[in-house]
């Protein structure tokens, strides 16, 4: 089987890298080529990431390039909404099957979105939805599409799960900095905590992007006596979470988020905003906590249980292990998506 998978970029993200994960999962398979095309440009970060598994890497945007190229393959694996209306069109006289994965919850309604839905009708194997609820809100609006959408799950690969040691708590926010992203919450709830809990912690913020500056002076105005790092693209995800003892997530919306998959398969216990698919990867105070969208305070009080109860600590970071072993190991998420190509 010949499968091509295509992105808008290579730039560091969370359907990037499960994409990376995902083509590299399916190159030990005897049977299969995989390569990865970037609909951005050349030179990007996670091109390194790429060429380091052996995947093939190809950049093309012209549908009459992409045409060219998908005669070669048999699946078609769209993974970005930008990139999808060209990809329809350029394997529209094509047999080659068309697999289209949205990874984020929310519901293209504009007519622009509703003809390029019209074609996928005709022309798409399968939509794959990367959490139950993002499915469901869906076919809502698309009710035409529950044959050919499912569920699959997102997974990772398996990760180190030893700590580095460190003197302080250390929490990490990984993700772009947008306003979905809502960095600023985990600002102003640390600003909650008292002058000793703010002493005792360090925060490290993982990613770029145009709020950058506006965090870098709000952290700077608001919680002067805590550790703040902006470490910008870090490539390495064992680097990240050997170095981080909580992930913080502040999303407004999410589909499955990567970055608490990495959590999982690091043992990172994870406190994350109820929104999206984040309840379906954490358990409230089974292997994490879950807080109200934008409550700083809410975000405040589960920090502090986690600096000052080792016990429930251990807990979540053993049942994070588990959950990732049984339901997010890419070699589970892998199989999955071979049944549908099928």
């Amino acid at each position: 089987m010949k499968i091509i998978h295509i992105v808008s970029s290579l730039d560091v993200g969370g359907a990037e890298r499960f994409v990376i994960d995902l083509a590299a999962e399916q190159l030990k398979s005897n049977n299969c080529s995989v390569n990865v095309l970037s609909m951005g440009c050349q030179g990007e970060p996670l091109e390194k990431e790429v060429k380091r598994f052996g995947i093939g890497l190809m950049h093309a945007t012209a549908i009459g390039q992409l045409k060219i190229i998908f005669q070669d393959f048999d699946i078609v694996h769209v993974h970005s909404s930008y990139a999808l209306l060209r990809v329809l069109l350029a394997c529209t006289f094509l047999s080659t099957r068309v697999i289209y994965t949205r990874h984020n919850e929310r519901v293209h309604t504009t007519l622009k979105w509703r003809m390029t839905y019209k074609l996928a009708q005709f022309k798409l194997h399968k939509m794959v939805f990367v959490a139950d609820k993002a499915r469901q809100n869906y076919l809502q609006v698309y009710p035409e599409f529950s044959r050919k959408s499912c569920t699959i799950l997102n997974g990772v690969l398996p990760m180190v799960t030893e700590k580095l040691p460190s003197e302080k708590v250390r929490l990490a926010h990984v993700g772009r900095f947008v306003p979905l992203k809502a960095q600023h919450i985990l600002i102003e709830a640390l600003s909650l905590l008292s002058a000793d809990h703010q002493e005792s912690l360090s925060v490290s913020f993982y990613g770029t992007g145009d709020l950058m500056v506006k965090n870098q002076q709000l952290a700077a105005n608001l919680i002067p006596n805590v550790e703040v790092n902006f470490k910008g693209f870090v490539t390495d995800r064992n680097e990240i979470y050997q170095q981080s003892d909580v992930l913080v997530v502040t999303s407004e919306t999410e589909g499955l988020s990567l970055a608490i998959l990495e959590a999982l398969a690091s043992g990172t216990p994870t406190i994350a905003s109820n929104v999206g698919g984040n309840p379906e990867l954490i358990e409230h105070e089974e292997n994490g906590f879950l807080y109200p969208f934008s409550s700083s305070q809410e975000l405040a009080d589960c920090i502090k249980v986690l600096c000052n109860d080792q016990v429930t600590y251990q807990k979540f970071s053993q049942k994070s292990l588990h959950k990732f072993s049984q339901f997010f190991a890419m070699h589970i998420c892998a199989d999955n998506y071979n049944k549908t190509y099928k």
